[in-house]
């Protein structure tokens, strides 16, 4: 399963949607204790606002490669940020 058909699959799913909520809310956390707006993100994965702003509200999930610059750019664990669990060594 390639990795737009999986965000597909997860949006779709009424069964993840507590997970997507989750996702959202460590998205929106990291960005409010970062002072990063919504507008900023956008600009620096070349995406619409729009899309950021659904990834922040738990509407859409962001494709990996978003959260892997997203962790970088915010200093956070990928891993983390896509689960919520830290990664054991």
């Amino acid at each position: 399963m390639n990795q737009d058909t999986a965000s597909g699959h997860l949006e779709r799913s009424i069964g993840n949607d507590r997970l997507r909520r989750a996702l959202a809310a460590r998205l929106d956390r990291a960005f409010k204790r970062a002072g990063i707006s919504s507008a900023r993100a956008a600009r620096w994965l070349g995406v619409n606002e729009y899309e950021v702003q659904y990834w922040r509200r738990g509407i859409t999930v962001p494709p990996l490669n978003a959260c892997t610059r997203l962790a970088a750019v915010l200093n956070l664990d990928v891993h983390w940020l896509c689960t919520g669990h830290a990664q054991v060594a």
